[in-house]
């Protein structure tokens, strides 16, 4: 077990929580690649970071210690900590918060290096975990609008904001004049949002065994005169079956960087499985067919129940009433 990464930050820990009892500590876990950023996250004005590695030894011996007797609020980078860990921390249940990008994750002049541009804070459950409640599933299932400050002209306001400007999670690709990639149009055109496949939204968004294969063969399935366009995720380009099978069925495979707006223009519908770029192209009015259950399932097509919010104000709580913390 390596002493600067787990044990000394312990230690640490004890020194502090000593030097002023009464002040919260926070513990945060899975976060070393924004290290010089944590300070600005975590609400506790003393933390303490270790490695997201650790073994059930270390946990029995040092770690489950130091919980007890320090009592900190914990801090996770998405699910970045051992299973048996997070199920310790529920099971006793201590205070804890899911941190992950937010959903405006770059800025036009941000590389892929670059810290988020901002990050959302869940007491519960990550936001893409829909297999458990989350703060962001219950705003959106409770939120009352005439009685929660809810002001409908700003959300509005912002929505129009967001569409006009062309902001997306990633915004530091230069733009691209699809047409030429494109075509001219002359049938129905379906976009296919592609996902790393190992990716936790999928786990934890009912989207396990689901590949990009089986979405594309619904759409078409669904669609079989359009044109189907093909967004795969970059992590997956190198993937030459994948691409082998999409040459097959006819589609257009977008193989160069492209900014989701400029992706969805002149596109009827969108297919995908857990993607947040769904609910973006809801945000623009697309159609959108998920083969998940992410938080916006019932937006999409059919799924829509009475109760559901509209998009302005499923914009409102995303990006305004959801806890949502700007790093600039």
């Amino acid at each position: 077990m390596n002493f600067k990464s787990y044990i000394q930050p312990l230690i640490s820990g004890y020194y502090k929580h000593y030097r002023q009892p009464r002040q919260r500590l926070a513990l945060v876990i899975g976060m070393l690649p924004w290290k010089d950023n944590v300070g600005d996250w975590v609400l506790e004005s003393s933390y303490v970071q270790i490695q997201r590695h650790f073994n059930k030894s270390y946990f029995k011996l040092w770690l489950k210690s130091f919980l007890n007797r320090v009592n900190p609020v914990i801090y996770i980078w998405g699910y970045k900590a051992p299973e048996y860990f997070i199920e310790y921390i529920r099971e006793h249940d201590l205070d804890v918060f899911f941190l992950e990008d937010g959903f405006i994750r770059s800025g036009p002049c941000d590389e892929s290096s670059t810290p988020p541009l901002s990050i959302v804070m869940d007491s519960q459950a990550p936001y893409f975990d829909t297999t458990r409640p989350n703060d962001l599933t219950d705003l959106i299932a409770n939120f009352d609008f005439e009685q929660d400050g809810y002001d409908e002209t700003l959300a509005q306001e912002m929505l129009d904001y967001y569409v006009s400007k062309r902001v997306s999670k990633y915004n530091h690709q230069p733009y691209v004049d699809v047409v030429p990639i494109y075509g001219i149009k002359n049938k129905k055109r379906i976009l296919i949002l592609g996902q790393v496949p190992y990716d936790d939204s999928l786990k934890y968004g009912g989207g396990i065994g689901i590949t990009l294969l089986d979405v594309v063969n619904k759409a078409i399935e669904e669609n079989p005169e359009a044109q189907i366009i093909v967004k795969p995720h970059p992590m997956t380009l190198n993937d030459l079956s994948t691409t082998s099978a999409l040459n097959e069925l006819n589609c257009l495979i977008l193989t160069q960087s492209i900014h989701l707006v400029d992706a969805l223009e002149t596109i009827d519908h969108v297919y995908t499985i857990t993607s947040l770029g769904g609910f973006e192209a809801l945000l623009r009015g697309k159609k959108v067919t998920v083969l998940g259950i992410p938080f916006y399932k019932d937006l999409s097509t059919s799924d829509r129940k009475s109760n559901t919010p509209s998009l302005p104000q499923l914009f409102y709580i995303c990006y305004y009433a959801y806890d949502f913390t700007v790093t600039i």
